[in-house]
């Protein structure tokens, strides 16, 4: 607020200043005044649309709009060279007023051809730089009675050439005159139906202002010296020059475009729940009885936005602006159809989640049955035979043909027994049930064909499916590097803290592993998942295999 009240200020004093110097003039006092309450208009306009619509750059151009013209001038420069500099500064005028309407309501190009245009009205003062290397002062501006500083840039005096110099430039004026209304109009065609409406007036000023200078520079070209209808051209001249600021203001403060502001509630409103969606689409459609409502729609004020919900609203915000309505119960549909395929995305994951945790249940379910009919039923079974088989050897002498049969049958039996033995510990070894998760991966060292470290110290007692996972993890990994690894050496390291087991095993191997090829690294991604784990597969060509599982977990209570 501070900075506004001094720019304002500031630009009160410059005017005033204008106003004393030009006073120098004499009948120009006049003149003057109403030059400076329009271009204080302009700054005023500028100031109000910085505050208001702080993301358009329109406020900007206004500013240094009205800046420019308090700051520059015939007359304002003692010295010889600024009056130059200023001199050739005049087409700015101009050049920022186009820039204004172009690049209305954002402050930016929108096309290639406008941004060309710019362009060259920028570089106009180039051109009007030229005639100062050779006119004296008074030929280009208005000198004040005790008259103009002498032109530093002057080479030679040339009034023909002045004089021809300012025929082009009239011809250049006119082109570039009707190159930028062409681009207004190509512009309005463009806007949507609601932009157009909210940009009217300045639309009107700016065409009334341009039209005027191009009759200004006709009657120069044509040497038409009749004082009304100069003053005539002054005076429309002026009265546009105030209405698009104005204009321009009026649309940036209080219109709301459909395609920023339903782009800007689609972002705002992305995991928005109704109360919000309500709210939005009351500010947008500038309606406070707006309401989202479960329910039909009724006939005369309600529109259907999907799953359920209606929009009640007054009849004029459908009716005033036809196109910012349909965008905006698009945006409301869309927002409403986000949320329910949200809702039902996470329904399914659930879902998923708590049928592949049913089957792995099940599974450990039919793997310790599993375990328990191999220990009761055939391995004791297998040991009752082994023992018949000793007896019976014990009946027959060593030199009976028999005796050599039953040896053998009696080492097959042992070697039988001893794979079914190793089956069932594969299931769910009872050392892990009995003795935790460190004395179980160290008979699994223990039996393992590889030359293997293990570090597993500290690891405390967790919960039955961690620990099943974890075991299984390494020895799923372990396997793997012994049947695609051969002589590679395996580092097995599994660490709990922070409420969360890590498991690691790396081997030194060829690497490759792909757990999409593999039915039993898809299986253990599988478990690791229903514990609430995270598993990881890193096996690039050539540098080994590192098998991760991270499981959320918490020590189980010691009992004695």
């Amino acid at each position: 607020m501070r900075t506004r009240v001094v720019l304002l200020a500031v630009a009160a004093l410059l005017l005033a200043f204008r106003i004393w110097y030009f006073e120098r003039l004499g009948s120009w006092l006049w003149l003057m005044l109403i030059t400076a309450a329009v271009q204080f208009t302009v700054i005023v306009a500028g100031v109000v649309a910085l505050r208001r619509r702080p993301d358009s750059r329109v406020g900007v151009i206004l500013l240094a709009w009205g800046l420019f013209v308090v700051l520059n001038g015939p007359g304002t420069a003692e010295s010889g060279l600024l009056l130059a500099v200023e001199g050739a500064l005049q087409p700015l005028y101009w050049t920022l007023l186009a820039h204004a309407m172009l690049t209305y309501p954002d402050g930016r190009t929108h096309s290639r051809r406008e941004r060309v245009f710019l362009t060259v009205t920028y570089l106009w003062p180039l051109f009007w730089l030229v005639p100062w290397l050779f006119a004296e002062p008074a030929w280009m501006v208005v000198c004040p009675a005790d008259g103009c500083p002498a032109n530093p840039l002057l080479i030679s005096p040339e009034r023909a050439f002045v004089v021809h110099w300012y025929d082009v430039n009239d011809i250049l004026a006119v082109g570039l005159g009707v190159w930028f209304l062409a681009l207004v109009v190509l512009r309005r065609r463009g806007m949507a139906a609601p932009q157009r409406r909210s940009a009217a007036p300045a639309l009107w000023a700016i065409g009334v202002l341009s039209a005027a200078y191009l009759m200004h520079v006709g009657l120069g070209l044509f040497n038409v010296t009749d004082g009304h209808l100069w003053a005539v051209m002054w005076w429309v001249r002026r009265l546009a020059t105030l209405l698009v600021p104005v204009g321009l203001l009026i649309a940036l403060v209080n219109t709301k475009l459909a395609r920023a502001d339903v782009a800007a509630l689609l972002v705002r409103l992305r995991t928005a729940d109704i109360a919000e969606l309500q709210s939005g689409l009351a500010a947008l459609l500038r309606d406070p009885s707006l309401r989202i409502v479960a329910g039909a729609a009724g006939e005369a004020d309600g529109t259907d936005l999907g799953d359920g919900y209606t929009m009640h609203h007054h009849r004029s915000a459908r009716t005033e602006d036809p196109e910012l309505f349909e965008a905006g119960v698009a945006a409301a549909r869309m927002t409403i159809e986000n949320a329910r395929l949200h809702r039902q995305v996470h329904a399914q994951l659930a879902e998923v989640r708590a049928s592949r945790e049913r089957l792995v249940q099940a599974a450990d379910a039919e793997r310790r049955r599993v375990e328990r009919d191999l220990h009761d039923g055939a391995q004791q079974q297998l040991l009752g035979v082994g023992m018949a088989l000793e007896t019976a050897r014990l009946e027959v002498p060593d030199t009976h043909p028999a005796a050599a049969m039953l040896d053998d049958a009696s080492g097959q039996l042992r070697h039988s027994i001893d794979e079914l033995r190793a089956l069932a510990r594969g299931l769910r070894p009872a050392m892990l049930t009995e003795r935790g998760l460190p004395t179980a991966l160290a008979e699994l060292r223990r039996r393992a064909r590889a030359d293997v470290a293990l570090d597993a110290a500290g690891v405390p007692r967790l919960p039955a499916d961690v620990e099943t996972a974890a075991y299984f993890v390494v020895s799923e990994a372990l396997q793997n590097a012994v049947r695609h690894a051969p002589g590679a050496r395996v580092h097995i390291r599994v660490t709990f803290g922070d409420g969360e087991l890590t498991v690691q095993v790396r081997d030194d191997g060829p690497g490759g592993a792909d757990v999409d090829r593999g039915s039993g690294l898809r299986g253990l991604a599988d478990r690791v998942t229903v514990a609430g784990g995270v598993f990881s597969v890193q096996s690039p060509p050539g540098g080994g295999t590192t098998v991760e599982a991270r499981i959320p977990a918490a020590p189980m209570a010691r009992t004695e």
